[in-house]
């Protein structure tokens, strides 16, 4: 064998034991210990300290794993691959928001994300707590996201789904939940409290709150708006109380289109108006389905503004004790059921 072929052999040999060497390296399952070193290959036996040496040590689609309460973080998160970040039970996994930036940022084509069991958290100045704008799914189960100086959960990301479970939105300078564009959102078994505005639903984007509660924010429970643009949201089995409106439904251009279904919910003890209906533009369609609902002890009850928006009510809805008025600025239509 010439000596040239055996350097090419040899070399070929040291490539396939490098490439055999990287798979290896990439985990499907990768560890953070508030013990950890980043130096350390993010195994169980030797854990990672810090989320972005978890996520490059892990495949596309794998999931890291948080086995001890600790802060996971020094700077902003950045998500670019689908992955699984959870705290095991019993464990505080924290992400902190800082230096004016996020707490997690997600934007990646085609990535699928889930958040487990994290608190994530302002610390002196920040941004947003998640901030979505590119990627397929988003998933956020039980955590808790306080204190963010803009929104606790911000979704842009154009046609993606977003589901949020058990999950705590609170104490935010402006939203909660904000969505805006063509994702398509599902809140269930959310508790949103003490932001300005609790969930804002803006232009194109669709929303089921379920089985929720928004409360005690200052500006509204729920604020539904286009400009421009279309939006559907539905509303059920929840509680919006303690805000300033619970519900606030606006358009603003001619062309817009919201049509928004309301049932078994509660809207109460709001200082402005329990349900709250403005269309800026005449040539706007403004449609409101109010079912088996109770509207009680508000300023005003339904509140109907600027152009005469269509609230349908089946006559199964409880409007009542409300000090302003009941109804003002317009009349319910009924509709039958079918």
């Amino acid at each position: 064998m010439s000596y040239r072929t055996a350097m090419a052999r040899a070399l070929a040999l040291i490539a396939v034991l490098l490439i055999s060497a990287t798979a290896q390296a990439q985990l499907f399952r990768s560890y953070l210990s508030g013990e950890g070193l980043d130096t350390n290959p993010c195994t169980l036996q030797l854990p990672c300290r810090l989320l972005p040496a978890a996520l490059a040590a892990m495949v596309d689609g794998g999931e890291i794993w948080m086995v001890d309460s600790a802060n996971y973080n020094i700077s902003q998160v950045n998500i670019t691959k689908s992955v699984t970040i959870l705290a095991v039970p019993g464990a505080l996994g924290s992400v902190v928001a800082t230096g004016g930036g996020n707490a997690i940022a997600i934007a990646a084509p085609g990535v699928k994300v889930t958040l487990r069991n994290l608190v994530i958290v302002h610390l002196n100045s920040s941004f947003n707590g998640v901030v979505f704008t590119q990627g397929a799914e988003l998933n956020v189960v039980d955590c808790d996201i306080a204190n963010m100086q803009t929104a606790g959960i911000y979704v842009s990301a154009p046609g993606s789904r977003v589901n949020v479970t058990r999950t705590q939105l609170r104490g935010s300078g402006t939203h909660g939940f904000y969505v805006t564009g063509t994702a398509v959102a599902s809140l269930d078994g959310v508790n949103v409290r003490g932001n300005q505005y609790g969930v804002l639903v803006d232009t194109g984007a669709q929303v089921a709150f379920v089985n929720s509660v928004s409360a005690g924010n200052s500006h509204s429970g729920m604020w539904i708006q286009t400009s421009n643009g279309t939006g559907r949201v539905t509303i059920d089995n929840s509680v919006l109380t303690g805000n300033n409106y619970g519900v606030a439904i606006t358009t603003f251009a001619a062309g817009d289109v919201l049509r928004v279904a309301i049932t078994r919910s509660t809207m109460s003890h709001n200082g402005a108006a329990g349900l709250a209906t403005n269309k800026a533009a005449a040539g706007a369609t403004h449609v409101t389905v109010l079912s088996d609902s109770t509207v009680v002890n508000n300023a005003t009850g339904i509140d109907f503004a600027l152009n005469t928006p269509v609230i349908f009510t089946r006559g199964n809805n409880t409007v009542e004790f409300n000090s302003v008025a009941d109804v003002a600025g317009g009349v319910l239509t009924a509709v039958p059921a079918k």
